[in-house]
């Protein structure tokens, strides 16, 4: 009788320690559960953590140009001297061309007729040389100048604009456009016209190049102080 009662009470401890290690333990259903919460949240902390990249890099873009415009500016006003500001096409990672360079430099007229790179001044065909100050600034993958006149007036087809081509470094031609800071402090653009460089993703302008995205900067340049100021949406 004692017998049977111990073995009894040692059943129901049994169960009691066996239904105790199944509700402690996870079924394949709520670790499916956690596994699908757990990458959710992986891919919205990534797709915030692309857009705060995505940001800081056209920030850093739009900083990159005016440093460049305000050193060819304060240069002119030191060297005494003319500064040319030269914006260029570049390829991008898949070699496609885009307007995405800027780069200052000062116009080397060469006198001697005997030397190197002399050209004869000849009125309407003479081009002094340029000389770069600085290396080649190229925006960030994926942004570019816009490239239509009417947000990016400095890259249109304007008299006080100096256009051409330049061989890149992959032996191709590239277009160019190009202006002038004075010794003075001005800039050589009439103050009819509004002097602008806007800068897009490269994205939003592959389809139409005549339409303004929601997301984009322009750098607008006073024709009286020479001085850039950025205006961003």
């Amino acid at each position: 009788m004692n017998s049977d009662l111990t073995a009894r009470a040692g059943l129901r401890l049994d169960r009691r320690r066996c239904s105790a290690r199944r509700s402690a333990a996870f079924t394949l259903i709520e670790l499916l559960l956690v596994v699908t919460i757990m990458a959710l949240m992986l891919s919205l902390t990534a797709g915030v953590s692309q857009g705060v990249v995505n940001s800081m890099n056209f920030r850093q873009a739009i900083q990159n140009v005016k440093t460049q415009l305000d050193t060819a500016r304060q240069t002119a006003m030191t060297k005494n001297r003319p500064v040319m500001v030269r914006l260029t096409e570049e390829r991008d990672d898949l070699g496609v061309l885009s307007w995405r360079g800027i780069q200052i430099g000062m116009v080397e007229a060469v006198t001697d007729p005997s030397a190197s790179g002399y050209q004869r001044p000849v009125p309407g065909s003479y081009e002094p040389e340029f000389k770069a100050v600085s290396p080649p600034e190229r925006l960030p993958s994926g942004f570019v100048f816009h490239p239509s006149d009417a947000y990016s007036t400095l890259l249109g087809d304007h008299s006080a604009v100096a256009s051409g081509t330049v061989t890149g470094p992959d032996g191709g031609s590239r277009k160019y456009q190009e202006f002038v800071f004075l010794p003075d402090g001005r800039c050589a653009l009439p103050a009819s016209q509004s002097w602008t460089l806007t800068l897009v993703r490269e994205r939003d302008v592959s389809d139409s190049a005549n339409d303004l995205p929601a997301d984009f900067a322009t750098i607008q340049i006073d024709t009286r102080t020479a001085r850039a100021r950025i205006y961003r949406r």
